[in-house]
């Protein structure tokens, strides 16, 4: 899953690996990991909808991860991503 919008004119992709779990913000040559494919929590979570948050200089960016309730690694996850508080992208997506 890829997801590209803009901050403050600047390019940033949103990654997620579909089948390791591992998410990342991509962003002027860098890569920030915002969750870890090492971490337990990434697998497994009672939650159905996961926040992740990030500050690009002054500029916040949010971005909410909603899965189904049933046979969620099998199915489309819906991705809302918001940049100081404005939703920039809605997607849908492994």
């Amino acid at each position: 899953m890829s997801i590209q919008f803009e901050v403050a004119g600047e390019p940033v992709e949103f990654y997620r690996n579909w089948f390791t779990g591992r998410s990342e913000l991509r962003m002027l040559g860098e890569t920030v990991v915002l969750r870890s494919s090492l971490n337990p929590s990434t697998h497994f979570s009672l939650r159905l909808t996961r926040v992740l948050q990030h500050r690009i200089g002054d500029h916040e960016i949010t971005i909410e991860q909603t899965r189904p309730l049933l046979f969620a690694g099998f199915r489309t996850h819906d991705y809302q991503i918001a940049v100081d508080g404005v939703v920039v992208r809605q997607q849908r997506g492994y």
